[in-house]
């Protein structure tokens, strides 16, 4: 049974993603701020209360960990980079442990190496820039980071979320969804548990939807 740490499970995505995880008979640590917020119970549940960018915090959560899942978001109150933040600290506690597997999620806005030039992705990066240029800044210095780490990550990127409980993923590759899609947080989670299980997209960032 693998031993999965979630950063972020207290947000509609990390909720419904631990919970899939603990139905799939993973044993689940979620590191939280406010454990009050996660309206999960399990046997194989270990809620960790601590501070997202603080090492020490960090670092008690990942004994005996064999894959880290960020579903990180930007809250009102974060006045701070989260995720560039968090992965700064993280990753050298992932290599200190010896942990080598790690999952992220981002916004379909976000470009990579790689990626086909196409006029949608053009607008899709501008429009994203425009509405919140914070956060994106933080996405794309996220990726940077972990495109320098020597993990085996994957950088999932989505459209918008909806909570449709039966919802699929039509399409994974480098091609831009429309800008009206959205994906099912439902769909998300079961990607990303099929990204580990079957080893899938390592050093790759898809888009789904």
């Amino acid at each position: 049974m693998k031993n999965v740490l979630v950063l972020g499970a207290t947000g509609h995505l990390g909720q419904v993603l631990a919970k899939m995880l603990l139905d799939k008979n993973y044993s689940v640590i979620a590191f939280v701020r406010n454990p009050k917020k996660l309206n999960l119970t399990h046997e194989n549940l270990k809620v960790i209360q601590g501070n997202i960018t603080n090492s020490n915090d960090l670092s008690s959560a990942l004994s005996n960990i064999n894959v880290v899942i960020s579903v990180l978001g930007h809250g009102f109150r974060t006045s701070y980079p989260i995720q560039e933040m968090t992965m700064s600290k993280l990753f050298p506690l992932m290599k200190k442990n010896g942990i080598k597997r790690f999952i992220t999620i981002t916004g379909a806005g976000l470009k990579v190496k790689g990626d086909p030039h196409s006029f949608t992705a053009d607008i899709s990066e501008k429009m994203f820039y425009l509405v919140d240029s914070y956060r994106m800044q933080d996405a794309k210095n996220q990726q940077q980071l972990i495109e320098k780490s020597n993990l085996d990550w994957t950088i999932v990127r989505t459209p918008i979320h909806n909570n449709k409980i039966n919802g699929t993923i039509k399409k994974a590759g480098l091609a831009q969804p429309p800008l009206w899609k959205t994906v099912s947080r439902f769909a998300i989670s079961k990607f990303i548990i099929e990204c580990i299980e079957e080893n899938l997209y390592i050093k790759k960032a898809p888009i789904i939807y």
